[in-house]
């Protein structure tokens, strides 16, 4: 795989160890130096008592996402088959129901950092399916084994323009299209004070993280294989039933409003970049650069706190 996407990740991993150190030289300094560097004064327990204490407002939510999806170019390279093509302006869609008792799609958990409780550091999960939409056309371009004397038609891929149907090109990454995230959070209060009952806060979030996919591909009838969920084929780079393709990254805005004290609905939009490579297709892999835009509605609780 491409490293260099993954600089991005070495960054935001650091984040939180980094708050510790950081918190521990702020005795030494004054306020007034600080906020020339920083537009928050991180809170004293981060130096005292380290970042993983109660004495900080720490919260957690699950909830559901509705996710639309930009047009994508799909190149897919099978080198042993003499194929290296490219799928344009490729049209997909998520796997959405109307949310119930089903398994969430988003998982959340942080805790705000600052003795103003404003700014938070998060750890997210968001759990959605791509789905290619099968019946569009589509343009191929690049080297299609054969294409010189076929054209394309319902039973295989060529050059030029093709309808896209289970057996020709069905793509799909299911269970899912994960991003695992560290976001940066900015909380206003609009209405009421920070995380009384009733209150009204806007929510900001900036983060970056992982791709995790599972895909489940047909190509020209062929189908991908990525081997069964065990204990040993579980996750990795060039292995695994997930595989880690890539890198996420989301910029997020909202409301959060606390329904009954500790509890509180949040609701965001986030506009998402995800840059995946080495995704498995049969006899080779594919990438994809992909603008999602997502509706988040979560159910959170908090808790710690002096």
């Amino acid at each position: 795989m491409n490293a260099k996407p993954f600089l991005r990740i070495f960054s935001a991993s650091i984040l939180i160890l980094s708050l510790n150190a950081v918190a521990q030289s702020t005795d030494s300094i004054s306020q007034q130096d600080q906020k020339s560097y920083m537009p928050f004064r991180l809170s004293s327990d981060l130096s005292k008592k380290g970042f993983f204490n109660l004495d900080a407002e720490w919260f957690g939510s699950v909830g559901f996402n509705k996710t639309r999806y930009h047009e994508s170019d799909i190149n897919v390279n099978q080198p042993s088959q003499g194929n290296n093509f490219t799928v344009h302006d490729i049209q997909g869609h998520d796997e959405y129901k109307t949310p119930g008792f089903r398994s969430p799609d988003n998982f959340r958990i942080g805790r705000f950092i600052d003795d103003q409780r404003k700014w938070a550091v998060e750890l997210s999960h968001d759990h959605d399916k791509f789905t290619s939409t099968l019946g569009q056309t589509a343009s191929v371009t690049g080297v299609v084994s054969n294409s010189t004397s076929l054209a394309p038609t319902n039973s295989h891929l060529g050059i030029g323009t093709n309808q896209l149907n289970t057996t020709t090109f069905s793509y799909m990454l299911h269970n899912g299209l994960n991003s695992t995230m560290i976001n940066l959070i900015y909380r206003k209060p609009l209405i009421g004070e920070i995380a009384d009952e009733s209150s009204l806060s806007f929510i900001g979030k900036i983060g970056t993280g992982l791709a995790i996919v599972h895909p489940y591909n047909t190509i020209d009838g062929q189908d991908a294989t990525v081997g069964e969920k065990t204990f040993s084929n579980v996750i990795g780079f060039n292995s695994g039933w997930w595989r880690i393709v890539g890198t996420s990254t989301g910029v997020e805005a909202g409301f959060r409003y606390v329904v009954k004290k500790p509890i509180y609905l949040e609701f965001t939009n986030k506009q998402m970049y995800t840059e995946m490579n080495n995704i498995p297709v049969s006899s080779g892999n594919a990438s994809q650069k992909l603008w999602s835009n997502q509706y988040i509605l979560s159910l959170g609780y908090e808790f710690g706190g002096k």
